[in-house]
């Protein structure tokens, strides 16, 4: 019964999730094609420094959560469990109120002198509200998945994601047209609509099924104790986030700074930096929708089966994990390489994000296949192998970028070469870590070449059906998405066909437990 129950719960997960990406992307490429390249620059850059802010409470303190909350509630010890919640809660919270002060006496000095923009100053006070929000809202999320409870945390993902979307959209609808800076304002202000909304509804679903009574047991902790499993097991995770978002921090506030030495005007530099990380980005990340989902059945999964010493489940799990990402990031890449220019006049009515989209979208099985290490290494406790290769890689890429960005032969393509050499040195790094912890052998061909072989079909028969991709305006709208749809259905069916797919492929993805 507890069985099915995860299983039921794992499949409603992927496809709430599948919706959740769609609508975040919807909003995502909206977002662009209302405010433009300038102002998504900016908003990315608010971004940034809220995530400098929240690197301590959101980095590795929810992942610690998931792994302490699934461990004790194997072991039937719900006043434990409780115990991890409320402690993480109080610790979370007061952490969060320490950084909000912070940034209220800051905000002047980081709009004037890392922003150097005055305008910027009330997208900073905008900042506070969410470091506290989203603090919260990751304690209770990690929660239900350490009790293997996805379908809670992922209504209230489409509930923030969707409140988000009507809201914010619609005042920039109303207000247009607005200037770059005041629709990135308006853009940070959606950031604390959305996760309060959030916050809102894993608080009443907390109350709600897991309010019951809880009694002691003779292995009951303190909240001492609690939080010193919690901090033990956060620490690296957090080490790790605090360097990846400050040398992230330091490359938003150093990418656009080099190409202007390079040459570049500071609109047209904000500007790039835009279609870079809000246009090409939000593409290339797409795999996330399942990756995400891995991941967190992966980390309490995983992290059980260590404890239980099934080796072998564990062996199968990994590769079923991996493959399931091929499948998924091999496609996107294809498309996002051949059909860049149509994507890009399609999705953002900006041709000169197409090149960028081009580029960058090589990376996208990089990316996706990090993300699945990050969460497999986590699961078998090897969460300080993945600090430091992530610390090497990020370091190397901010000196890259300084390197090579100011040189005006380089310029952008000096960012991409940093950008594509340090993904590459992160994962092949990842892989050394896992083959020291556990061998395990991949069927390349299988795994590789038979998704390769089904996405050039996919693509190929997307540019045969669909007569004018450079200018899809004049293309009807329904004929598009069914060329779309039966060209998916056709790559589903190429993996059928040469086996990449097994029968009990999807049973064994929605089954991955202890």
């Amino acid at each position: 019964m507890a069985k099915d129950r995860f299983i039921y719960g794992s499949i409603i997960m992927i496809f709430m999730n599948i919706f959740i990406r769609i609508v975040g992307f919807a909003y995502e490429v909206t977002l662009s094609k209302l405010l433009g390249a300038e102002a998504m620059g900016w908003f990315q850059i608010a971004m940034s420094t809220l995530m400098v802010f929240l690197v301590l409470t959101i980095s590795g303190i929810p992942t610690a959560v998931t792994k302490l909350v699934a461990q004790e509630n194997s072991n039937n010890n719900q006043y434990n469990v409780e115990k991890i919640y409320r402690t993480t809660i109080i610790f979370n919270f007061s952490i969060a109120i320490i950084l909000s002060t912070i940034l209220l006496f800051s905000a002047k000095f980081i709009a004037l002198k890392v922003l150097k923009n005055e305008d910027m100053l009330l997208g900073v006070y905008l900042l506070i509200p969410p470091i506290i929000i989203i603090s919260l809202s990751n304690v209770l999320r990690s929660y239900f998945y350490g009790k293997k409870d996805m379908i809670t945390p992922s209504v209230a993902q489409l509930i923030e994601h969707f409140t988000r979307f009507t809201i914010v959209i619609g005042m920039i609808s109303y207000f247009s047209p607005l200037n770059p800076l005041y629709g990135a304002i308006i853009a940070i202000l959606g950031i604390s609509i959305g996760e309060f909304f959030d916050l809102m509804w894993s608080l009443s679903a907390k109350k709600r099924l897991y309010n019951s009574q809880i009694f002691a047991t003779k292995n009951k902790w303190s909240h001492k104790i609690a939080l010193h499993k919690i901090i033990k097991v956060s620490v690296p995770l957090t080490i790790s986030g605090f360097f990846n978002v400050a040398l992230n921090f330091l490359n938003t506030i150093l990418l656009p700074s080099r190409l202007i030495d390079a040459g570049y005007t500071s609109s047209l530099a904000i500007a790039t930096f835009g279609r870079i990380t809000g246009m090409a980005m939000p593409l290339i990340h797409l795999p996330f929708v399942v990756t995400s989902a891995l991941v967190i059945n992966l980390i309490p999964s995983l992290s059980e089966q260590v404890m239980l010493k099934k080796h072998i489940q564990i062996k199968s799990d990994i590769q079923l994990a991996i493959k399931a990402t091929l499948l998924v990031s091999i496609p996107l890449t294809t498309i996002y390489v051949i059909l860049s220019k149509p994507i890009a006049t399609f999705l953002y009515n900006d041709p000169t994000a197409a090149n960028f989209i081009h580029i960058m979208g090589y990376s996208t099985m990089l990316l996706a296949l990090q993300h699945t290490f990050s969460g497999i290494l986590c699961g078998l406790d090897k969460q300080t192998s993945s600090t430091i290769n992530r610390i090497i890689g990020s370091s190397l890429r901010i000196f890259l970028i300084y390197i090579l960005v100011g040189n005006p032969n380089l310029e952008i393509y000096g960012f991409f070469i940093a950008f594509f050499v340090t993904n590459i040195l992160i994962l092949l790094l990842d892989i050394i870590s896992l083959r020291k912890t556990i061998h395990i052998k991949f069927d390349y061909f299988d795994i590789l070449l038979k998704p390769l072989f089904a996405s050039l079909f996919m693509v190929g028969y997307i540019k045969i059906t669909t007569y004018d991709l450079v200018n899809l305006h004049r293309v009807n709208p329904l004929a598009f998405v069914f060329s779309i749809g039966v060209a998916f259905l056709a790559y589903i069916f190429i993996l059928i066909l040469t086996q990449a797919i097994p029968k009990d492929f999807f049973s064994k993805i929605f089954s991955i437990k202890a």
